[in-house]
């Protein structure tokens, strides 16, 4: 009997050195893409009806157990990937998004508990590589979402979907609050005042945007620039955030200095020393805009 089957078999196995058909090398199936029915292939020839053979028997393989779950996966992937376009969209509009959106927003797949997808893509973003809570250096790129990749228009609907990539989302933990940006899209100065604001503490707000603002380029902050965005405060209320840090040891670092046109520039003496804080205030405040 086992000669018997070793004669078929070896009737039925082509020679290891035959030709490979035209058209096969290099294809869908040498690069292990899937091809969906009707492919741009020649119906007819060897390779084209090499893929075909090779995506019905992918389809063979896999139960309808396994069939279900990509479909699951594929649902909540999709999900998540719109999650983070609208976050990517609202970093460019100059917005924080917190996972409280994801209950509130109807991102979640049908049939999914709301909370628990908020919860699962914030532990999706957590354990996979993403930005640092740290100005960004040189221009950045964020990656595309599935609208904007064609490529995966080929694959077909029980192939699994790759992970969207989350390697431009910075995470804020606050103490109201998670909160998310996109930094390629957000400045790291901007999120962290939005972040203070939303977290209601002002006198931390003034003070972290002092001092990022003389450690990273290194400058001073003119008082009105706090009257913009995402501040919109009175001078009155800035004059008195002041008055507050002076009061405050925590922020016994906060300066104040005023340029020739007496314009206010406040800096932090943790980063620049008064004469530097004074004269990089007539810089930017004076100098900067009679030699444009």
């Amino acid at each position: 009997m086992s000669d018997e089957i070793e004669m078929r078999a070896s009737e039925e196995m082509p020679p290891i050195d035959a030709p490979i058909a035209a058209g096969e090398k290099g294809g869908a199936v040498a690069s292990g893409m899937p091809t969906a029915t009707g492919s741009s292939a020649a119906a007819g020839t060897p390779a084209a009806a090499d893929v075909s053979a090779v995506a019905e028997d992918a389809e063979v393989a896999r139960t309808p157990e396994e069939i279900a779950q990509i479909h699951a996966r594929n649902d909540w992937l999709i999900a998540a990937d719109q999650a983070l376009s609208d976050l990517r969209r609202r970093s460019r509009d100059g917005k924080l998004t917190t996972s409280e959106r994801w209950v509130k927003r109807a991102f979640a797949p049908a049939g999914t508990d709301a909370r628990a997808f908020a919860e699962e893509l914030l532990a999706f973003i957590e354990e996979r590589p993403h930005a640092e809570d740290a100005p960004a250096m040189g221009k950045q790129d964020f990656p595309l979402g599935y609208d904007d990749r064609p490529e995966l228009d080929e694959l077909g609907l029980d192939d699994p979907l790759p992970e969207p990539e989350v390697t431009d989302i910075v995470i804020l933990y606050g103490k109201s609050g998670i909160y998310l940006y996109s930094k390629p899209l957000m400045s790291h100065s901007f999120a962290h005042a939005l972040f203070n604001t939303a977290e209601g503490d002002d006198l931390a707000t003034f003070a972290d945007a002092v001092r990022t603002e003389s450690r990273v380029y290194p400058r001073p902050v003119a008082a009105s620039d706090f009257l913009n965005q995402p501040y919109l405060w009175s001078a009155s209320k800035v004059a008195d955030l002041f008055e507050r840090a002076m009061n405050d040891e925590a922020y016994a670092d906060i300066e104040i200095t005023t340029t020739s046109l007496n314009e206010s520039f406040f800096y932090s003496t943790r980063h620049l020393s008064p004469a530097q804080g004074k004269a990089l205030a007539e810089w930017y405040g004076v100098e900067k805009f009679r030699n444009p």
